[in-house]
């Protein structure tokens, strides 16, 4: 097939994976809508307090879990597991970005550990607070210890809590070394902690590398680019529950190879 052909068949396909305006502008405005209604409701729960009960945590949990999967229909993001999502204990992924909360959160209600800045995220912040997410400032070390007794105090509640210990995000082509300070809570609780792979791909099957929001990348293209795809896969990998160990530096290398083993990448 001469070259001109081949482009033009390429083209011809990227056309094909992404919707018209009319659409594009039609998703926009579904998720937009969405996104006001829920800021309300999550704005009167407020944030959680250590004294609040377990069924009110669950409920939060619940509401966000509601959410995400209203806003992945709108966007056209359909939801695979491979292997059994946990119901209780820690849950370790890779980080790709914005969509992981939402992606997670629809497969399953959890409570996320998030970095400090979100709170204060326009719309979004409100969102992630009533939804019973525990932030941490991850710039300031005395932080880490008042962080590890709210994931223990959601722990020890029965909670689902999810945690991103590279810290940052990235495009997913592979795993960022992990933290550890932040397992000291999966030490002390004796739960288990299960790894977990997070990928995102299109209609062809590729990972969809647009739509991941790292390093200096602003987040608008990034959500533009998700809307304007006629389908987005979001995959979840699940590996074996792990049994913490009493050294947080050898169980955070033991997860960063079950996950990063479950990476497509990884395994070519």
């Amino acid at each position: 097939m001469p070259p001109s052909c081949l482009v033009e068949t390429a083209q011809s396909e990227r056309r094909g994976a992404e919707v018209g305006p009319l659409e594009f502008w039609g998703k926009s405005a579904r998720v937009i809508i969405q996104l006001i209604h829920s800021f309300f409701h999550f704005a009167r729960l407020g944030a959680s307090t250590p004294q609040e009960s377990v069924p009110s945590l669950k409920r939060r949990a619940v509401e966000l879990h509601k959410l995400c999967i209203n806003l992945l229909d709108h966007m056209q993001v359909t939801r695979s597991v491979d292997g059994a999502i946990p119901e209780r204990g820690l849950l370790v992924t890779n980080h790709v970005g914005f969509m992981d909360i939402m992606f997670l959160s629809a497969v399953q209600p959890m409570v996320f550990v998030s970095k400090s800045d979100v709170a204060g995220w326009p719309g979004v912040g409100a969102i992630a607070t009533g939804a019973g997410t525990l932030y941490v400032e991850r710039r300031r070390r005395s932080d880490v210890g008042r962080a590890n007794a709210a994931l223990n105090r959601a722990l020890d509640a029965g909670l689902l809590v999810t945690l991103f210990p590279e810290g940052t995000s990235s495009d997913g082509a592979e795993v960022l070394p992990f933290q550890p300070s932040l397992l000291q809570a999966a030490v002390d609780s004796g739960v288990t902690v299960t790894p977990g792979h997070v990928r995102y791909t299109g209609m062809d099957g590729v990972r969809a590398d647009d739509i991941a929001y790292f390093g200096d990348r602003d987040l608008l293209p990034c959500l533009v680019a998700l809307l304007n795809r006629r389908r987005t896969t979001a995959t979840l990998r699940c590996g074996a529950p792990m049994m913490p160990s009493n050294d947080r530096k050898q169980l955070a290398l033991a997860l960063h190879t079950a996950v990063s083993v479950r990476s497509p990448e990884h395994a070519g």
